[in-house]
């Protein structure tokens, strides 16, 4: 039950607003009443609420007709769009335009449970001469605010009598008729967001993915198929088991309700068999935090149909990532093109990424040929090395990815594209538009999500590393000796991935034992030819105390007996430095 110091809050502010609208409790003015045709229009816009609150409102008729009692159905601005009752009394509240077609605001009635309700958001019970005009004083009057499925007022309850005849259910009922009201709103709502998810499924099954795709029970039961299923499998597919399982790849939705199990079956197209060669993120191997928050940020991304920029230096795997995107997007199915933007000559790259008619240019195929987009469609295009591309073709690429279309070198016909774009770069992009060698609205574009990919010089697994490289290719019985490991770990590896690789294997090829020594290590050093760009010495032992401490583990001790110093040297330096050790 409402709190009497509430209640009695609503009533005072109430009246204080009415003396503010210029009103007289012994005043009472009659106002407008809307005609058939605007109470239409009204029931019209309020359509939601009626089609709810009315057939509720008749079905507790017996209730709300007893002798002296009306029910009033309100909308969100005050007026009465659908009344019950009691006949006799429902003539005798018209003298106080108590009727369809009123409005029962405060600004237009004083104090009374309509209006105080809706400007409260709050039920409440008005009662005897608590209503503002004196006509009304008779009167005993509960409402309760309607509220729809997003919280909003939309309407309000009232249940109006005379006050000699004022029972306390008359507040409850109200209250609960509101409720009631809002839970079948609310139930409609669900029922409306899942015709629409279901709308949204179809659209997303037939338009975007283009394979036979099919949703699976717990016991492989087909459940729903898109068109392209229904064309290739047979029309009537719905409580049949699937078949031909091999021919699908087929995923666990995971889902809250135990006792509810469903599969993703998408069947493997003739590019599907090309892309099973291609790499996934399980292919992408390291402990090393940078290297997990990056294949974190790349599954996030996959889901998505959004562009993704990759930074990193040479060799350190930047469309092994891009191929484990796709590989983990729903456009797995369909082709990964890689194009590596330094390698075409600027003449040739917009024949080569939009393609071209016969005879476009001397020589050209006279059949003309399919660029990398066309080949790419519904699947993912890789820009690799798309620091290097010149401005010109930056805004060809451009121009294509926004308007999502390509016209062949040559042809006056456009063409619509649906692909993926994941680009790929080992300049600093930022820098490269500052000095006027890289278009910024095309940068913006591209970098939708960025991953940022770290060298070797920056990871802690470099050991580990290497002997998943040893193992993978078969060289399981290979070890390495710790002055060996000592010398990956203090080499910079300018190469990154490629480089060690080409080291490791050469030397497990060359070792005369299954322990490859520092010796069978032949790394590069690259001959330095400006002594301006020689390090300071002070970094030089910074990067070595680096080194030398990750080579220990942390371990104090042993870093300062690998680098032939005492341990108060080494943490006098560190100090110096302000070297920070992670």
């Amino acid at each position: 039950m409402q709190q009497i110091g509430e209640k009695k809050r609503m009533i005072t502010f109430s009246w204080r607003r009415c003396y503010e609208f210029g009103l007289s409790p012994t005043q009472f003015q009659l106002s407008k009443i809307l005609n058939d045709r605007q109470i239409d229009q009204l029931l019209k816009k309020n359509a939601d609420l009626t089609n709810v609150a009315i057939p509720l409102i008749n079905n507790l008729s017996p209730l709300l007709t007893q002798p002296g009692h009306l029910a009033s159905l309100a909308d969100r601005n005050g007026t009465i769009i659908y009344t019950k009752g009691d006949t006799a009394f429902e003539k005798s509240a018209k003298k106080l335009q108590m009727q369809v077609g009123a409005n029962w605001l405060e600004k237009e009635r004083g104090t009374n449970a309509i209006g105080v309700a809706l400007r409260e958001k709050n039920s409440i019970c008005i009662y005897g001469d608590q209503h503002f005009y004196v006509n009304a004083h008779y009167l005993s009057c509960s409402a309760a605010p309607i509220f729809s499925p997003s919280g909003e007022v939309i309407g309000v309850i009232n249940i109006s009598g005379e006050k000699d005849l004022f029972h306390p259910h008359n507040h409850v009922l109200a209250q609960l008729i509101a409720d009631s009201i809002h839970h079948q709103l609310m139930l409609r709502h669900v029922e409306d967001e899942k015709k629409l998810a279901e709308i949204e499924i179809d659209y997303i099954t037939n338009k975007l993915i283009t394979v036979p795709y099919l949703s699976l029970n717990a016991k492989h039961r087909i459940i729903r198929a898109n068109d392209a299923a229904r064309r290739e499998l047979g029309k009537d597919l719905t409580g049949e088991k699937l078949k031909d399982k091999h021919y699908f790849f087929i995923e666990s939705i995971p889902s809250a309700n135990r006792n509810l199990h469903r599969f993703a079956a998408l069947k493997r197209t003739e590019h599907s068999a090309i892309n099973r060669e291609l790499y996934t993120f399980s292919d992408i191997q390291g402990v090393c935090p940078s290297i997990m928050q990056a294949k974190k940020v790349g599954r996030k991304a996959a889901t998505t149909d959004i562009p993704i920029l990759i930074i990193g230096e040479t060799g350190t795997g930047k469309e092994l990532f891009a191929q484990s995107i796709h590989t983990s997007s729903l456009r797995s199915p369909h082709p990964f093109v890689a194009v590596n933007c330094s390698a075409i000559p600027e003449s040739l790259i917009e024949s080569e990424l939009f393609g071209y008619v016969g005879g476009a240019f001397t020589g050209a195929s006279k059949e003309g040929s399919m660029g990398k987009f066309e080949a790419a469609q519904n699947g993912t295009v890789f820009l690799d090395e798309i620091g290097d591309m010149s401005l010109r073709s930056q805004a060809s690429l451009l121009r294509a990815l926004q308007e999502k279309e390509i016209t062949p070198v040559g042809s006056t016909t456009s063409k619509q594209i649906n692909v993926r774009v994941v680009a790929a770069t080992n300049k600093n992009l930022l820098q490269e538009i500052e000095a006027g060698h890289f278009r910024a609205d095309l940068y913006y574009r591209l970098k939708g999500i960025q991953i940022t990919l770290p060298p070797l010089r920056k990871r802690n697994d470099l050991i580990d590393l290497a002997y998943y490289f040893l193992n993978d290719n078969g060289y399981q019985n290979k070890t390495m000796s710790k002055e060996a490991e000592e010398r990956i770990l203090i080499h910079d590896w300018p190469g990154n991935m490629r480089e060690l690789m080409n080291v490791l294997f050469e030397a497990a090829v060359l070792s005369e034992e299954n322990t490859i020594h520092a010796h069978d290590l032949r790394i590069d050093h690259f001959p330095v030819e400006d002594s301006s760009e020689i390090a300071p010495l002070k970094d030089v032992e910074k990067e070595t105390i680096k080194r030398y401490v990750r080579l220990a583990n942390g371990n104090m001790s042993l870093a300062a007996e690998l680098l032939d110093i005492s341990r108060t040297t080494l943490y006098r330096k560190i100090n110096e430095y302000k070297i920070e050790l992670r």
